[in-house]
């Protein structure tokens, strides 16, 4: 599976950890984080706001507390989910087909920034009655 750190992260770790006393990261860690679903594939550059997230009468990014109960420690520079993270059950209109997703730190495209992303394994067609879920383990984020 494919996936990084955006563009805007990399930056911001960068400045944050070497030299500059403010940056957009010196504000403290988001209490909360938000999965988002791609009908299109992502790349470093892309931010909440590029087109492609998915769309459809029930689709809202999910949010998940960021604490120690729902990420695992991190180990040889990888972290997971730790809980299963279920989106909003699909209903009225489709939501595409969904071939990445991304962990932001706000709840909307007209907020906050893609932090980490990925594609999925596998592409899957999202029609009204389907549920997304990430199961146990799913969301692997990883520094090398």
């Amino acid at each position: 599976m494919a996936g990084s750190k955006s563009d805007w992260l990399e930056d911001n770790l960068l400045d944050h950890l070497l030299g500059r006393s403010t940056t957009s990261l010196s504000t403290g860690l988001n209490a909360t984080l938000y999965v988002s679903l791609w009908n299109s594939t992502i790349n470093d550059t892309w931010t909440s706001t590029s087109t492609g997230e998915c769309a459809g009468s029930t689709y809202a990014r999910e949010a998940v507390t960021n604490s120690s109960a729902n990420w695992t420690n991190s180990t040889a520079g990888s972290k997971q989910n730790k809980t299963v993270i279920e989106f909003t059950t699909g209903a009225g209109s489709d939501w595409g087909t969904v071939k990445a997703f991304a962990v932001n730190d706000g709840n909307s495209t007209a907020t906050g920034s893609i932090l980490y992303w990925g594609d999925l394994t596998v592409s899957q067609t999202i029609a009204s009655g389907n549920t997304v879920r990430f199961s146990t383990g799913a969301i692997v984020i990883t520094e090398d």
